[in-house]
């Protein structure tokens, strides 16, 4: 995928995300809060993310370990009720973070070549989210301290989900100007 579709969507989901913050704090607040034991979500970011590895698996040369490719295709659902039924514990924030890692490769691919000095805006942000998807995978209780944190008052809310919102359009202006 090249960078501007990447930045194209990215910006798109980010502004989408923090418009709600911005017009509607209070919904943003209740929903960021449940977040961590949501389990619809924990179980679509989690499935997602299997799928994406086992994707990656399939289409990776291994070597030696060519002939465990066709295993891949029953460890994914294995893997997937292990996961759900015995670490359910604030599973949601640890399949956000594990998405998180697996976007940034895509970003970084289609970031290395790219001519514009203005690639590194989204490999920052790349690096942001290897950051915060780590901390999510390990300490998923320090996404109930951060959401906490930003949507204490609706004016907070509102100001972070802005900033956020403007950082959504940079990425979007990038993906449809720039690159």
């Amino acid at each position: 995928m090249s960078l501007a579709t990447l930045a194209k969507i990215i910006g798109a989901v980010i502004v989408v995300a923090n418009f709600v913050a911005v017009i509607a704090p209070g919904f943003f607040r209740r929903a960021l809060n449940a977040f961590p034991r949501n389990r619809l979500a924990a179980w679509v970011l989690i499935a997602t993310d299997l799928f994406w590895v086992a994707w990656i698996i399939l289409h990776a040369h291994l070597g030696r370990f060519e002939g465990l490719k066709p295993f891949v295709y029953a460890a994914g659902p294995i893997g997937f009720l292990l996961i759900v039924f015995f670490m359910d514990e604030l599973l949601a924030p640890r399949g956000l973070g594990g998405l998180l890692l697996l976007v940034c490769d895509p970003v970084l691919d289609a970031a290395r070549w790219h001519p514009s000095d203005w690639r590194y805006v989204m490999t920052v942000l790349a690096y942001l989210w290897v950051i915060a998807g780590i901390t999510l995978i390990l300490s998923p209780y320090r996404f109930r301290k951060v959401a906490e944190f930003m949507t204490r008052t609706d004016q907070r809310t509102r100001v972070l989900g802005a900033a956020r919102l403007a950082l959504g359009l940079l990425v979007l202006s990038l993906g449809l100007f720039v690159y």
